[in-house]
């Protein structure tokens, strides 16, 4: 009476904490105690285990299940549940309110609007996750016909760039802090990764358990079906379920850090390219010249990859010395001492990928700095390629750049073929083993029988994993190592001081612009300043015109006034917000309107306006589509005039209090620059 009482007790209790976990909250997920969360942890293993003996006895004696059984059945399905809310931590159970007054269809339409859909990822359960079931509304709609844009979810908040960005400065700023800068960015990647990744390092050592399983009993499964050794046949169905088991383990396993893997590398990619094109746009103009567009790019696109791949080979780690300390043991289990010849060839292997890895980082710097020496030259060439051609150059400077290109192909080729003779000595490796292990057997007498030598073999051909992988490992390492100095240094560089200019509020002052004894330089090291000694106001409301010979500082003026020269002395006064219309017109790669509005809320009102002060009309009706008509590169092609006109409205659209003008009216004739200029200063 008291066996049965006691799972009837333990399975009522489940079922009391299921309808207490339901009650926890009514407007917001709960947090819950970490005590209450192993206890319910602690007894799903315990259930766990029930159902484990129960299935042994009921195999062992030929027996059909009991009540007990079924106790123990419905009890573990309750505490799976339990087991899910404590490795989550919150029930994920909420109840919302709706009140009357509020507009039923308000949410949807507003997400309709917006064009986002909810990220199924984001809301998946514990068995969706685990089986990527998430995944199968988009497949649906995948087979049936091609998914348009609009059918494909947004990305979860957590995976989102701004989210990512975020995140990763805030780590940033506290590496900074505590550690200088020349630690930071590990240290911050450090921060960034640590949670994900020892979930995935979880996964990966519950993967590399389970993937010895088979190997450690096949010896067993040999011996049974030659029936050297008298079982019954529970036995090997006992053997089968292993088998099964330990396979589905390690294929679930697997995928979760193989998925967490890559959703962590695209994360940490997200945030290091964000915040790299952050840093690229408030550069000072010193670390410009060190750092050309060119470099930027490859910051981005390569050595970010390397950094990225780290993530994907840290599972590796906490994989190897686990499977190389089980497949040590299945060897010495099975082949006793003659295990260790195979141990020592397998050492030998490992320690001569060491220096092969060091030569192959030594590689890896000459062609990533081959590599910048040449997107520089590149951006150089395209950026000047109408004097090139003018002066007849190109020819020249196509044998500088073929032979800046022959550099960085040498270096690739080392590297590529030092890869190449590392790759075969390692696809070898497991014959080589496996040869000096079975020939040390044989010559210290150690019988080699079919179960031996089988284990043996899955045994070596699961080492292959490590074996490839460690060359793989310390490559990578050392060519992220690399890369994250290169962007530590980029990090590192000066940026634009942005606390150069005092912001005055407009009440307190009748000048917009006031710049005392201002000396600015675009090269501190210089001597002479760029400007110097600068005394100017400007009054509210005032037109001010500054004329000068061609190179005699009217730009640098302006710019100074924005804050992008630095400043070597004197003080800059700014009372309102300001708009700038450079000389040479920029253009984004968008419409027209695009152009205009550069991502400003569109005011139908101050739009036309806007149109109308720089002339604009007459130019959009030329245009089969008006001002939604798709200007930039490879696109249509305008005059530079028109460019002008579009950055004026631009400027204008702004509705500023500071108009900052560089020869906007340069390239229009007379009788338009008057107008427009009339027509703009109202």
């Amino acid at each position: 009476m008291i066996l049965v009482l006691a799972p009837e007790t333990q399975a009522i209790s489940s079922l009391i904490v299921l309808v207490a976990v339901s009650n926890f909250q009514k407007s917001r997920t709960m947090k819950l105690p970490w005590i209450l969360r192993t206890w319910w942890i602690c007894i799903f293993l315990q259930s766990a285990i029930c159902i484990a003996l129960d299935i042994h006895s009921s195999t062992l004696f030929i027996a059909l299940p009991g009540i007990l059984e079924c106790i123990d059945v419905l009890n573990l399905l309750a505490c799976t549940y339990l087991f899910a809310i404590g490795l989550r931590g919150k029930t994920g159970i909420s109840f919302s309110t709706c009140s009357i007054a509020e507009p039923l269809m308000h949410s949807s339409m507003e997400t309709k609007a917006e064009g986002k859909r909810e990220s199924p990822y984001g809301r998946a359960s514990l068995a969706q996750l685990v089986t990527f079931s998430w995944l199968n509304p988009l497949f649906a709609i995948g087979r049936r016909k091609p998914l348009e844009p609009d059918e494909v979810p947004d990305v979860d908040i957590k995976d989102s760039a701004e989210f990512l960005s975020h995140l990763f400065d805030n780590y940033l700023n506290t590496a900074t802090k505590s550690d200088g800068l020349n630690s930071s960015i590990y240290a911050a990647i450090f921060l960034f990764v640590r949670k994900k990744a020892a979930i995935n390092g979880f996964f990966a050592v519950v993967s590399a358990l389970a993937s010895y399983v088979g190997p450690s009993m096949i010896n067993d499964f040999v011996k049974f079906l030659s029936g050297k050794n008298r079982h019954d046949i529970n036995t090997g169905y006992i053997l089968a379920l292993a088998f099964l088991s330990a396979k589905i383990v390690e294929t679930v396993a697997e995928r979760q850090w193989i998925f967490g893997a890559r959703q962590l590398g695209l994360r940490l990619e997200a945030a290091l390219i964000s915040h790299i094109y952050k840093k690229g746009l408030h550069l000072s103009t010193q670390s410009r010249k060190s750092h050309r567009d060119g470099e930027i790019i490859n910051y981005m696109n390569v050595d970010i990859q390397r950094i990225t791949d780290v993530i994907w080979y840290l599972n590796i780690t906490f994989m190897l010395p686990i499977q190389v300390t089980l497949a040590m043991y299945i060897l010495y289990k099975n082949l006793g001492l003659g295990c260790l010849a195979g141990i020592a060839g397998m050492a030998t292997i490992m320690l001569c990928s060491l220096p092969i890895t060091r030569t192959q980082e030594k590689f890896q710097k000459k062609m990533m700095k081959a590599k910048d020496e040449r997107m520089k030259a590149m951006s150089e060439f395209l950026r000047n390629m109408k004097v090139l051609k003018l002066q007849a150059w190109d020819t020249q400077y196509l044998h500088k750049l073929e032979a800046l290109r022959k550099n960085e192909y040498d270096w690739l080729w080392k590297f590529l073929r030092l890869e190449a003779i590392s790759s075969f000595i390692l696809w070898e490796a497991s014959t080589i083993i496996s040869v000096v292990t079975f020939g040390s057997c044989t010559l210290m007498g150690i019988p080699l029988t079919a179960g031996r030598v089988l284990s043996a073999l899955a045994t070596f051909r699961m080492l292959k994993d490590p074996i490839f992988d460690l060359p793989d490992l310390l490559s990578v390492l050392a060519q992220g190592k690399v890369s994250a100095d290169r962007l530590a240094i980029y990090l590192q560089e000066d940026e634009i001081n942005s606390d150069s200019i005092e912001v005055i509020p407009r009440n307190e002052t009748e000048f917009d612009i006031e710049i005392n004894h201002g000396t600015f330089s675009w090269d501190r090291d210089y001597e002479l300043p760029t400007l110097g000694d600068i005394q100017l106001k400007v009054r509210r409301g005032a037109k001010v015109a500054i004329c000068g010979k061609v190179g005699s500082g009217k730009s640098s003026l302006l710019s100074s006034i924005l804050g992008e020269v630095p400043q070597m002395g004197g003080t800059v006064k700014i009372s309102g917000s300001k708009a700038y219309a450079p000389q040479s017109p920029w253009i984004r790669t968008c419409s027209i309107r695009e152009n205009i509005l550069l991502g400003n809320p569109f005011d139908s009102n101050k739009y036309k306006k806007a149109i109308q002060a720089c002339a604009l009309s007459e130019v959009f009706e030329r245009f089969a589509n008006g001002d939604l008509t798709e200007i930039g590169e490879r696109r249509l092609t305008i005059t530079r005039g028109q460019k002008q006109q579009i950055q004026l409205a631009r400027a204008v659209y702004q509705d500023a209090d500071i108009y900052l003008l560089d020869d906007t009216f340069s390239v229009m004739d007379i009788q338009e620059g008057r107008q427009l200029f009339q027509v703009c200063s109202k």
